[in-house]
């Protein structure tokens, strides 16, 4: 296994593999729920996020957006995507730009967004997004917006080996890290990795979950144990 950074060339791979894992996570879940078709708008809200900010074809879209992939190449020669992390650096104070993600209270919502497609889970994007934002660190930090593994290569060290990536690289500039937890599991792993909760997330009808901040650690690279 390998991690590369992604482009626009991988957006077709990476909202497939996004939809499938958030269909099934506790929050996710409870937002596409509201859908007239679940699995049609969460896609669509993940290609439409994907397009205009993270894997854009514009490189100034994508400034401040740092996409990481863990790849494999299989048997028969072909890469093969087993996990992605979307992470935003941090903002320096009086900057322009939104450390909450391309769906921030404030933000135009991106170009494409069918707000009838996505029917009343847009005021819940809308909801989870304000309450985010609410207990974000004030010091500038980097923000993991998502993570996510392919179902076959849960077990495998894939989620450790992206995280630990990725916060190798908010040490060597002592940075600040945040994020959300959906799930006891994921938040028990994020506190192994030097996590620690700052508020629980429970405006209805959203289901609970944490928001979780690890302090900076500029002499110490992260070295978790426990799985991916």
């Amino acid at each position: 296994m390998a991690i590369r950074p992604g482009g626009p060339a991988d957006l077709d791979v990476v909202v497939g593999l996004l939809t499938d894992v958030f269909l099934i996570d506790p929050l996710m879940s409870a937002i596409a729920a509201a859908a007239p078709s679940p699995r049609t708008a969460l896609e669509h809200l993940h290609r439409v996020e994907l397009a205009d900010r993270y894997l854009s074809a514009d490189a100034a879209r994508r400034a401040g957006s740092v996409v990481d992939l863990a790849v494999a190449i299989g048997s028969d020669g072909e890469e093969r995507v087993l996990g992605v992390a979307l992470w935003d650096a941090p903002v320096p104070p009086g900057a322009q730009g939104d450390p909450a993600g391309p769906l921030g209270p404030g933000d135009a919502p991106p170009a494409g967004i069918d707000r009838a497609l996505l029917g009343d889970a847009w005021g819940l994007v809308l909801l989870d997004g304000a309450q985010c934002e609410a207990a974000r660190p004030e010091q500038p930090h980097w923000y993991l917006y998502m993570v996510a593994v392919a179902p076959q290569a849960r077990g495998s060290g894939t989620g450790t080996a992206l995280l630990r990536h990725g916060l190798e690289r908010v040490d060597a500039g002592g940075d600040v890290a945040h994020l959300e937890s959906t799930s006891p599991g994921s938040r028990r792993l994020y506190e192994r990795l030097g996590f620690r909760r700052v508020a629980v997330l429970d405006h209805e009808p959203l289901p609970v979950y944490w928001a979780m901040t690890r302090p900076a650690h500029p002499a110490h690279p992260a070295r978790p144990s426990g799985r991916g």
